[in-house]
């Protein structure tokens, strides 16, 4: 058993009862490629390649830490269905393709869970399915809807239907965190967007919720709000994903959505 890695918000499951039910939400098909984030020791590795030997779907286990990766390269090394990539995720989510679906799951270190979300749903080929083990507090944040929405589940909900399903403890991991986890559930919308608006209506979104206690004629003019059909007297929180998105097709009536 190697040591935790502090600097690289390492925190171990041991029960396979927990990671199981997180294989099973996210309703592996023949025909895709999965993508697993930080498999540390292969818990959830080893119940995925249960789930997948000898069907036509490939998984791909980002390990960022060597010791890990090398100790998975030697587990996984004649199973055709596992592919160990020794890799920074965030450096390693924008440079893959596939002309399969995607689906992704893994506990994700908490201090990098929004750099991680926000790099998902940039991928070339955004998946159609996640299910992440996270902090709870971001978990609840993330499937927050109007009136407490918050930017974090603007931006996902464009784009994904999020869903809590179940918390898990502190004490189930070694070392234990100092916050309660919880798993969520991504599903993919109908919406359609390329990397460059993407990341043009993300700094939207920055812009509108930069005063999230202040009423929208903080952020956006007078004008600007009478072109969306917008209430100045709402805040941030008040407006759906769908309506931030309406609003932004108004103000960018030459994005390519």
């Amino acid at each position: 058993m190697y040591e935790p890695v502090k600097s690289l918000g390492q925190n171990f499951l041991s029960k396979p009862s927990i990671v199981a039910p997180m294989v099973d939400a996210l309703g592996i098909a023949n025909g895709e490629d999965i993508i697993e984030i930080g498999p540390g020791h292969g818990i959830l590795t080893e119940i995925l390649l249960h789930r997948v030997s000898g069907r036509d779907v490939k998984v791909y286990s980002v390990e960022v830490d060597e010791r890990f990766a090398k100790k998975l390269f030697g587990m996984y090394a004649s199973e055709p269905t596992i592919e160990v990539v020794h890799e920074d995720i965030l450096k390693w989510l924008p440079t893959f393709t596939s002309d399969r679906k995607v689906k992704v799951l893994g506990s994700l270190p908490y201090y990098i869970t929004s750099p991680i979300l926000h790099s998902v749903v940039k991928m070339e080929v955004m998946p159609e399915c996640a299910v992440f083990l996270i902090q709870k507090e971001v978990a609840e944040k993330v499937c927050s809807k109007a009136p407490d929405a918050s930017y974090i589940s603007t931006f996902i909900q464009t784009f994904y239907d999020a869903e809590l399903l179940f918390n898990v403890p502190k004490t189930e991991f070694t070392p234990a965190p100092k916050v309660d986890g919880a798993v969520i559930k991504l599903t993919r919308t109908t919406v359609e967007m390329d990397r460059g608006t993407i990341e043009k209506y993300e700094g939207f979104l920055h812009r509108a919720f930069s005063h999230p206690r202040k009423m929208l004629n903080k952020p956006f003019s007078k004008e600007e709000l009478s072109k969306g059909g917008i209430d100045p007297k709402l805040r941030p929180q008040n407006l759906s994903p769908e309506e931030w998105l309406e609003f932004y097709k108004v103000l960018h009536s030459a994005a390519s959505i």
